[in-house]
């Protein structure tokens, strides 16, 4: 689906680096593929003991319906079938689940880890900054402005500030609109905010800690984390969030996963002494 260009379930030519070697567009396209993956993995987690690890469903629920609010908001459903096939099946496997009403009664016994829920809203700030930045930018079609937007890379892989073409020459406007254009029309700044949204609403709720909880704080934490090498490794690709923003995302991620990881281990620790 990601690396066939023009095949019929993607509209949108995915991971062109293995047929031109351009790279301007990568981060927005591992981004996509790491949100409809991100959404398969919490799906098909559920044929491994829902009723125990019903996490993974609400994981799926989050993203598929992020994707739908968001496709509504810009007015971009690039592409259809994605939203219609899996966003689908998703909304069955809710209907169907075995768990029925718990996937969504558990919140009133919930016990709130208050170092998960901390580093939400720590990270929420920059990445409800850098959301709204690219709602705005998908909306005007690429020509927002603000916190961590810069100018579309073309495809020369210089800055569109200072366009060039092949010879060296300066690049027409028309080819600094066509490279803006490109980004909006498929959904390339709707989806960075899709993604920023995804791992505040998963991170949050890892901090409640529903059955099953620690797939969210995994997702959680290695969006960020997958965000910031990819940031680092392609200093120049729209939407990098560069060297300093890189690190903190990456530090970010993995800090979230460690007290996951510890909180878990001091509940085993509680029940076995309980027990």
């Amino acid at each position: 689906m990601m690396f066939l260009p023009g095949n019929w379930i993607s509209a949108m030519g995915h991971f062109d680096l293995v047929y031109t070697g351009d790279t301007h567009n990568l981060i927005h396209e591992l981004v996509f593929a790491l949100i409809v993956g991100i959404a398969g993995v919490g799906l098909f987690s559920q044929l491994w003991k829902p009723k125990e690890n019903f996490t993974g469903q609400l994981v799926a629920l989050i993203i598929w319906s992020m994707m739908i609010l968001f496709a509504v908001i810009t007015n971009n459903w690039v592409p259809q079938p994605l939203y219609i096939i899996f966003g689908g099946l998703t909304l069955i496997a809710t209907i169907l689940h075995p768990v029925g009403f718990g996937l969504f009664n558990w919140i009133r016994t919930a016990k709130t880890s208050k170092i998960l829920f901390v580093l939400v809203v720590i990270v929420a700030i920059p990445l409800l900054v850098f959301a709204f930045t690219n709602i705005n930018s998908q909306i005007t079609n690429g020509e927002g402005s603000g916190f961590f937007h810069k100018p579309p890379v073309s495809h020369s892989g210089l800055a569109s500030e200072e366009p060039v073409n092949d010879i060296g020459s300066v690049m027409g406007d028309s080819e600094t609109e066509h490279d803006e254009q490109e980004h909006s029309n498929a959904g390339h700044y709707r989806n960075m905010a899709i993604y920023s949204f995804i791992i505040i609403l998963v991170g949050f709720l890892a901090s409640f800690k529903p059955r099953g909880w620690r797939i969210a704080a995994w997702i959680a934490g290695l969006l960020p984390v997958l965000l910031g090498i990819a940031s680092i490794v392609l200093p120049e690709a729209e939407s990098s969030l560069g060297l300093a923003w890189g690190i903190t995302s990456i530090v970010w991620g993995v800090s979230f996963i460690a007290m996951a990881e510890f909180t878990q281990r001091n509940n085993n620790i509680s029940i076995i002494t309980n027990t």
